[in-house]
């Protein structure tokens, strides 16, 4: 898995995370801040699961999870905007 380290200049926060929409192995990735611990993190939303289907051949679908973050377990998760704001002063994160 390919990190990419965001880092803000106003506070000097670092998040090392997947990116937007990241898949491996049957899991669905999204980049979320936690409102709770005040960090970027990747947090699982999705997971391949086997389907019944009305055939013969069974298949296989996303299922949704409720989203929780890595480090405190919490659920008030908020997508991360392509805008990329620090979780803690505000300010602006690129990946230099």
């Amino acid at each position: 898995m390919a990190m990419i380290l965001y880092r803000c200049a106003d506070c000097g926060y670092r998040a090392n995370v997947l990116g937007p929409g990241h898949v491996d192995g049957g899991i669905k990735y999204q980049t979320m801040i936690c409102r709770s611990c005040k960090l970027v993190v990747d947090s699982v939303v999705a997971r391949h699961v086997p389907s019944e289907s009305g055939i013969d051949t069974p298949g296989v679908h996303w299922q949704e999870v409720a989203a929780q973050c890595p480090h405190c377990s919490g659920g008030g998760l908020l997508p991360w905007p392509a805008t990329h704001p620090c979780p803690r002063c505000g300010g602006e994160m690129d990946d230099r």
